[in-house]
């Protein structure tokens, strides 16, 4: 059904649109210390504000889109989100950046829960995990573009213009999702009857679900290093290896570069094996890994380092984001309404870690202390999912023949 890859095509390039726009802040921070006076502790908010916001606006979308639908959730979400990446590019202060910033999280909040749930609509089941990886996908996709373009346009446009670049790109793909989000076997935008309303008894399941914590807290180890890799290890290796901002930059986008195939190959995988636990630890270790490599060490051991962390930080996510959807009795809503959870749990420690950081940066005058303390917490995405009860097909078959 060729109308289904036009509605993922969509979702995807949301996806791509709001890694840009989130990852936006890290190539542009010494011209923005330098613009506005601000210390490590001040840009590093201009990063964690995302997360933050955004976890708030998940758990709310996840409990409003019964009411709306998700295509007005999902494009609304867009829509603000170009805004507020508009408004950012047009501002002359530290605060009026950091509106900007707070309202375009506001968006990405919206739109992120639904991606999943929009193509739970349109996706056979065993589709779902490949559906999912690629998507998240994306968000390795804008991350590593806005390492690589933001320098130079950065240097040849100014900061200002570069993010109102950015927000005419966002606001374009929030109007083709205006346009062509729509729900399966129908003409016009109409939800499909829902078996089990977002409410009450259901919302109460949801939030009793060990799944749902376990995978919240697990998730919390890579949005957090997502968040401090991008934001400060550029201008680590400027202070450790005297790197210029542009190479820097260049060696970090590396992690995302990788992250796209890591992403795409997990949910392959993930597929194919019919198993989800694995893919977790790993990631986990991954990501523990990867930071000590990157941090303590330097040339093909630090590359090595990056890669590790670009495996670990995408290899698991189709498989995470498509357990929700494997729980019996979880309707579209339902499983929105659960990524809605995990995102916000995971989002604010999203906000808390380039705080932690730059506070770090203050006390002890390196980055390095508080890049490795967020190595450590990567490990946690190896140890929680071995609490969790395995949801794949390969688990499902044996209750079957019974």
């Amino acid at each position: 059904m060729k109308k289904k890859y036009l509605i993922e095509s969509v979702v995807y390039a949301g996806a791509v649109t709001m890694a840009i726009i989130f990852n936006a802040m890290g190539p542009m921070l010494p011209t923005l210390m330098a613009d506005f006076q601000i210390s490590f502790t001040q840009a590093g908010l201009l990063s964690s504000i995302v997360p933050c916001i955004l976890g708030v606006f998940a758990l709310v979308s996840g409990t409003i889109v019964g009411k709306i639908g998700l295509k007005v959730t999902s494009c609304l979400g867009l829509t603000v989100m170009s805004i507020g990446c508009l408004l950012s590019g047009l501002a002359d202060t530290y605060t009026a950046l950091l509106v900007g910033r707070i309202i375009s999280a506001v968006g990405a909040g919206f739109f992120f829960p639904m991606m999943g749930a929009i193509i739970m609509q349109w996706f056979k089941d065993d589709e779902l995990v490949v559906v999912n990886s690629i998507n998240f996908s994306g968000s390795a996709v804008g991350g590593a573009l806005v390492l690589v373009i933001a320098p130079a346009a950065v240097t040849t446009f100014g900061w200002n213009n570069t993010l109102i670049g950015f927000g005419l790109g966002s606001g374009f793909i929030a109007l083709l999702a205006w346009v062509f989000l729509k729900a399966p076997n129908d003409a016009v935008d109409a939800e499909r009857p829902k078996p089990v309303p977002a409410s009450g008894l259901n919302m109460a399941r949801i939030f009793r679900l060990k799944e749902t914590w376990l995978l919240a807290f697990a998730f919390a180890a890579p949005v957090a290093l997502s968040i401090v890799i991008p934001t400060f290890l550029p201008s680590y290796f400027m202070q450790a290896q005297n790197m210029t901002m542009a190479v820097a930059s260049n060696w970090v986008s590396t992690v995302f570069l990788i992250g796209i195939p890591a992403a795409i190959v997990g949910g392959l995988l993930g597929a194919k094996t019919g198993v989800r636990k694995p893919f977790l630890t790993a990631s986990g270790l991954m990501l523990g890994l990867g930071v000590f490599a990157a941090v303590l060490l330097t040339g093909i051991p630090a590359i090595i380092g990056l890669i590790l962390i670009g495996v670990g930080l995408l290899f698991y996510t189709g498989i995470l984001f498509t357990i929700p959807m494997e729980i019996p009795d979880m309707t579209p809503e339902s499983a929105g309404l659960m990524i809605g959870i995990i995102t916000f749990v995971g989002m604010q420690c999203g906000f808390i870690a380039p705080l932690v950081v730059g506070w770090i940066e203050s006390e002890t005058g390196s980055l390095k202390e508080g890049l490795l303390f967020f190595g450590v917490f990567g490990f946690l995405m190896a140890i929680l999912p071995q609490f969790l009860d395995e949801t794949g097909p390969s688990a499902r078959k044996p209750a079957m023949v019974d």
